[in-house]
């Protein structure tokens, strides 16, 4: 190319290059100087590609100290700037300028290149080769960008760039990306990038609906990916990402409504995962199959999705602590098979699915802690089940609503230390603990359940060192403690109901009531006699050396279970009772035998019997004559000696019965109370 043949404009392009010096063609007012009016600048500002493109790509030699450059502000590039396939030898930075046509590098390989603050129609870059950065801040692009497989040694500059789409799938950084405040009406793609260094999105906005805004597939990052603060329409995609340090969406706002609103399956974060502080995700949340080192932090966050799930996070995997403070869901959290290992915080978190499964938690293992305290709400059930805690499962004050079904589902899971359900805790649905196992104590005093016509507790199986069962108003519904083994059971008269006891084990009870207290205790089974409940009451009154209320216990339990025999054994049974008490009122005997003793003697002494056989036979004595005929084992002689007639002989008959039922009924209530030690 001849000087010659070179503009007034070209000229200074030209003749500036070899020093490496800029050429300003801005007139100092904003107005005039705003590239998106560029399209109306005079020749005086306007430059054509080709010499661009000579400059670029020629063998200038440095002169002196000065290195060849092209520096270019406010001027306005006509023609095609086709830098495809060439290596260029030199860096460019057009400042603030208009290109007509979309400048292509593809292929291309050069030192450095810059076009912050221009306006462009696009940016075709696939696969160019950069030296050192490549930078894009403030640039205006009304057509796609694509950098599919660049190579970057430097970094990618997006800041406060606006454009429709953005492709640079496979790109390579070395020295990071930063985009913060991009404005895209377009996808936004950084899937399967490599990047060393920080990714930083802070502040960006971007749009596509019913699509991918932003894509990470398949990032890899060492260093930090900051997407913070933006605002987003469309999904957020991030599967298989692996970020290095701490990877945060702190106050994002994602709208993709009904859809999946953020796609992070298999990713790895290994400085930690950051969705708290605000962000907002209206549509899915999925976090499944993913692995996050140090924490996962969701504090303040709020996720919707109704009628479906707002949090998918199916076999999880947290290598330090799960943060969800104060975390807000309408629509389903999923956190089956999640593994983590320090600690999970529902402090204060509202989730919302009327009707439904609100917290799918089934199988979870959480290494510390589970904390659902200080204004816990849960609107559906709360599942655990299967659940393995650590240390402690803390409710304390929580309210979980699911009227009609299982407002807390613990059953199977397994809690190291103490379940903590009172303080305030109110479960409307029923409470279940089947095959729970506690390693400390069940905590239940303070709580409200409500389980009309249902079961307010179902802890069948349960087992727990202690129970502290003092409600703050009597359950409504069944308390099921069937086959229970508790410790000690700590609870309190005023707030008994209804209970199903049966197979129920425990060693000691609090408050140390007497028999008939407790007894009340066991009458309200809703199925009715089993024996089971009193002999566990008795052996515990027996261990604790109060023999008199494990008889009347027992004593109970032969009435109840009278009830339930045909004609015959009732009476055999009533009989028994009114005789000796089942052989636990031996008393009772005692007074029957002195009763018809002296009734006898008094009758024989006023009304003498005479001898069988005159002049044989010893002196008649009216007590010993009435004890012969109690005593069918015993035989003093008088009964022998004297026969009685008239009324005298009837009675003689009654002592006799009287002696034979006595007898037996003792024998048999003996050997049963016997066989009870």
């Amino acid at each position: 190319m001849r000087v010659e043949d070179l503009s007034d404009a070209e000229r200074r392009v030209w003749e500036a290059f070899p020093l490496g010096e800029e050429v300003d063609f801005s007139t100092g007012r904003p107005e005039e100087d705003d590239p998106a009016a560029g399209a109306a600048w005079d020749e005086g500002r306007t430059i054509r590609a080709r010499v661009i493109a000579v400059l670029l790509m020629s063998e200038e030699p440095p002169r002196s100290h000065r290195i060849p450059a092209l520096r270019i502000k406010g001027a306005r590039i006509t023609e095609w700037v086709n830098l495809a396939y060439s290596t260029l030898r030199h860096s460019a930075r057009f400042l603030s300028c208009f290109f007509v046509e979309k400048p292509s590098l593809h292929w291309t390989r050069c030192p450095q290149l810059s076009f912050n603050g221009s306006h462009l129609p696009g940016l075709y870059g696939s696969n160019a080769q950069i030296d050192g950065h490549l930078l894009l801040e403030g640039c205006v692009f009304t057509g796609p960008v694509e950098l599919r497989g660049a190579q970057l040694a430097g970094s990618l500059m997006l800041s406060h760039a606006r454009s429709t789409a953005i492709d640079c799938d496979r790109l390579q950084a070395g020295r990071g990306i930063a985009a913060i405040g991009l404005d895209a009406t377009d996808q936004v793609g950084f899937s399967n990038v490599k990047v060393s260094g920080t990714v930083i999105l802070d502040h960006a906005r971007l749009a596509a609906s019913g699509r991918s805004a932003l894509n990470l597939d398949g990032l890899i990052a060492d260093g930090n990916v900051l997407c913070r603060w933006m605002t987003v329409t469309g999904m957020v995609s991030l599967r298989n990402a692996r970020v290095s340090g701490p990877f945060g969406f702190t106050g994002t706002t994602i709208d993709h409504l009904g859809q999946m609103a953020f796609r992070g399956s298999r990713v790895t974060a290994e400085g930690g995962l950051y969705l708290g502080a605000e962000f907002t995700a209206t549509g899915t949340v999925r976090l499944a199959n993913s692995r996050v080192d140090r924490e996962l932090n969701l504090s303040g966050a709020r996720l919707i999705r109704p009628g479906g799930d707002a949090l998918q996070a199916a076999e999880l995997q947290v290598e330090g602590s799960f943060d969800a403070e104060e975390l807000s869901t309408e629509g389903r959290v999923d956190l089956s098979q999640a593994r983590i290992s320090g600690s999970l915080n529902l402090t204060g978190t509202n989730l919302s699915a009327p009707g439904e499964v609100v917290l799918d938690a089934d199988g979870v293992n959480v290494g510390g802690g589970l904390s659902c305290t200080k204004g816990f709400r849960a609107d559906g059930a709360v599942r655990l089940a299967d659940a393995r805690v650590g240390t402690s499962a803390d409710f304390s004050g929580a309210r979980l609503s699911n009227p009609g079904g299982r407002a807390l589902d613990l059953a199977g899971a397994s809690i190291g230390g103490g379940l903590e359900c009172g303080r305030g805790f109110v479960a409307e649905g029923e409470l279940t603990l089947i095959g729970t196992h506690v390693g400390r104590h069940l905590y239940l005093n303070d709580a409200t359940l409500s389980a009309p016509g249902g079961r307010a507790l179902a802890a069948w199986q349960l087992q727990a060192r202690e129970l502290y069962l003092r409600p703050k108003l009597a359950p409504e519904g069944v308390v099921d403690l069937r086959h229970a083994q508790i410790g000690v059971i700590r609870d309190d008269p005023a707030t008994w109901s209804p209970r199903r006891q049966d197979g129920l084990g425990y060693e000691a009870l609090d408050p140390r009531l007497p028999a008939a207290r407790r007894l009340a205790w066991l009458r309200d089974d809703p199925d009715g006699y089993v024996p089971q409940p009193y002999e566990q009451l008795a052996a515990t009154y027996r261990r604790l050396g109060q023999d008199v209320d494990a008889r009347t216990v027992l004593l109970v339990k032969q009435r109840r279970q009278r009830a339930a025999l045909p004609l015959y054994a009732r009476a055999w049974g009533w009989l028994q009772d009114v005789t000796v008490g089942y052989g636990y009122r031996p008393v009772r005997a005692a007074l029957w035998f002195l009763a018809l003793l002296v009734t006898g003697a008094v009758v024989f002494a006023v009304h003498n019997p005479p001898r069988a056989e005159p002049g044989k036979g010893p002196a008649f004595n009216a007590l010993f004559y009435a004890l012969d005929l109690l005593l069918p084992i015993i035989d003093f002689g008088q009964e022998k000696a004297y026969q009685p007639a008239g009324g005298g002989q009837w009675v003689a008959y009654g002592l006799v019965i009287a002696g034979w039922v006595l007898v037996t009924t003792i024998a048999t209530g003996i050997t049963r109370a016997l066989s009870r030690h």
